[in-house]
């Protein structure tokens, strides 16, 4: 499997129905870049960044999802980032992604990343960057989030 082929995984999973904003992406797919026992190649890259851990590249392929109708871009009112929401196709690439990855160790991974999902969907957003922050420091150090005490 490859990056994008996770990214459209942690999108169709179950959970958050109205969709998830980059920083649950961005999250999510770095805790998974840690902990998943999922190919090193198959994993995005991060740099620290504004707000902890963060690939350009999801911002890309989030975007060609959106292009391909895999997923919606819904726009918070008053907010300049949109939240990312699967469309009904997603839901069947998921499926077909899933059933693709015939090797245990890539069906652990998927199911170490639904986990994860289910993890960054429920967290709010000051609790999710403390956690990541708290568990991955070396990726806090640009960020302009004001921890708590």
């Amino acid at each position: 499997m490859k990056q994008r082929d996770w990214l459209l995984l942690f999108a169709a999973y179950e959970g958050a129905p109205d969709g998830l904003d980059p920083i649950r992406f961005q999250k999510g797919l770095f805790l998974f870049a840690k902990c998943a026992h999922a190919p090193e190649r198959s994993k995005y890259v991060f740099k620290p960044y504004d707000y902890g851990p963060m690939s350009p590249s999801i911002y890309r392929d989030l975007d060609r999802l959106v292009d391909e109708g895999l997923l919606e871009r819904v726009s918070v009112p008053g907010k300049q980032w949109s939240r990312y929401k699967p469309s009904r196709v997603t839901f069947r690439e998921g499926q077909k992604l899933l059933k693709q990855a015939e090797d245990e160790k890539l069906l652990e991974a998927a199911r170490e990343l639904f986990e994860i999902k289910k993890d960054v969907s429920r967290m709010g957003f000051n609790e999710l960057l403390e956690r990541v922050y708290a568990d991955y420091p070396e990726f806090a150090v640009n960020s302009i989030f004001r921890r708590s005490a």
